[in-house]
């Protein structure tokens, strides 16, 4: 057992506790008390000052596999060779197409990666989660379409959401990739451990064909499983819904995909998921940066879940929702995703927060709950994790503040002191103290 004495615990529960201390026990959360009525042996006390406990911190997409893309460079002649024709054949692909084009870009992120080797892909992939956890997170929702990383995350000592991302061009190919990835996923949850689930990742509107929309969708509904999509994520989305073809359909090339077109012309994002029968409380949309204010409103009022990207849709999809939208259309129903293909990204939930909320203000408790509880009940682990509460896991960070602040401190503050999981300390003052 251990007792933890704090100045402040922000709970995400709605309390702002002063001058209390939670009691850990195999993991779990077994008390929160006041500093005055700790009465344990010494040695199981951690007296952390004028610290802030919060709950530890989720972040709702990852893509921790390119997290050394822009900043690995060939070395092995096998791969410099690999990226020489990668290269070759994007010129080829996309001659004329502007540098700043969504496409385009993808295709740049994806020739680096097809020209790691293993060792590297599975390396850079270990190097995000760690510094995710030095950041605070202690659940991940990981979107990755290679099973490689399974065995990887599987053992990771924090909670994690593995959706396996799926493409497919035309009917045929949606019954086998159903197929393929629905017996593996049904071996694999019979070898997935405690802190580990699966969901279903469909690429996006013009990356999936209607039949696979339609075979995931009604087998998720089925097994009440989660799936999420990219959606309304550029302006070449747009004009292939508007007309059946776009750049995207240059990306597909490269991929090596036939070309895919919609089952109807002219809808607008919402209406083609909605017509599929598609949106529901169960499904998680990412970036909408291309959705307008009526589009935004429909997809509110189906209940999906919403990812908040600010650094991957600048970055990438040249346009952002700014954070007062975000509030508007999914107050209490989104969470953040700190993806960025920055050569010194951040992995900060708190930073990332703290950013957006320059333009509203919300008070930093509320803020908080946006990279804990909210995105907990999102992935449906509320019951476990997102709150420092009785009863749940030992989930929760640790930050030492300067002398004479308070919990507000936070606004400014975007790294952790200590970093626990289960009641396990993962990080110290920046130490890592597990191994992948």
């Amino acid at each position: 057992m251990k007792c933890y004495k704090s100045k402040w615990i922000l709970t995400s529960e709605g309390e702002i506790l002063k001058d209390y201390a939670i009691v850990v026990d195999e993991g779990k959360i077994i008390d929160i008390i006041p500093n005055s009525q700790v009465n344990f042996e010494e040695k199981v006390v951690k007296e952390l000052g004028n610290a802030v406990i919060t709950p530890g911190f989720i972040d709702l997409f990852t893509q921790y596999q390119y997290t050394d893309i822009g900043a690995l460079k060939p070395t092995h002649m096998k791969n410099k060779i690999k990226k020489f024709f990668q290269t070759i054949a994007k010129k080829y692909t996309f001659a004329g197409v502007k540098p700043d084009n969504y496409s385009l870009k993808w295709a740049n992120i994806l020739s680096e990666y097809y020209a790691m080797d293993r060792a590297e892909k599975i390396e850079s992939f270990k190097k995000g989660i760690e510094a995710s956890i030095k950041a605070g997170t202690t659940c991940i929702a990981q979107v990755s379409k290679e099973y490689k990383y399974f065995d990887i995350i599987n053992k990771v000592p924090i909670k994690n959401y593995l959706f396996f991302e799926v493409f497919a061009d035309s009917s045929d190919k949606s019954k086998r990739k159903f197929k393929d990835l629905r017996d593996k996923v049904e071996d694999l949850i019979y070898h997935k451990g405690e802190n580990t689930h699966i969901g279903i990742m469909l690429n996006s509107i013009p990356g999936v064909h209607k039949k696979l929309w339609e075979l995931f969708s009604k087998y998720c509904r089925k097994h009440n499983m989660l799936l999420m999509t990219r959606f309304a994520e550029s302006q070449d989305e747009i004009e292939w819904l508007k007309f059946g073809f776009s750049d995207i359909d240059l990306l597909h090339k490269f991929m090596g995909f036939r070309k895919i077109t919609p089952y109807t012309k002219g809808l607008n994002p919402v209406s083609y998921l909605d017509n599929l029968k598609v949106l529901t409380k169960k499904i998680i949309v990412t970036n909408a940066n291309y959705a307008d204010e009526n589009e935004l409103k429909q997809l509110s009022e189906t209940g999906v879940k919403y990812v908040y990207q600010p650094l991957y849709s600048e970055e990438i999809c040249n346009k952002k929702l700014d954070f007062a939208t975000v509030l508007n259309y999914f107050k209490e129903n989104f969470g953040f995703s700190t993806q960025s293909f920055a050569e010194n990204k951040s992995f900060s939930l708190l930073e990332l927060a703290n950013e957006a909320n320059k333009e509203i203000e919300l008070p930093i408790d509320e803020l908080l709950k946006y990279i804990t509880i909210y995105p907990a009940k999102i992935l449906r682990l509320e019951n476990t994790t997102g709150s420092i509460k009785i009863g749940k896991d030992a989930d929760f960070n640790v930050f030492k503040l300067p002398d004479g602040e308070d919990f507000t401190a936070l606004k400014t503050i975007s790294i952790p002191y200590s970093t626990y999981s289960k009641g396990r300390k993962l990080i110290k003052a920046g130490n890592v103290r597990f191994t992948l």
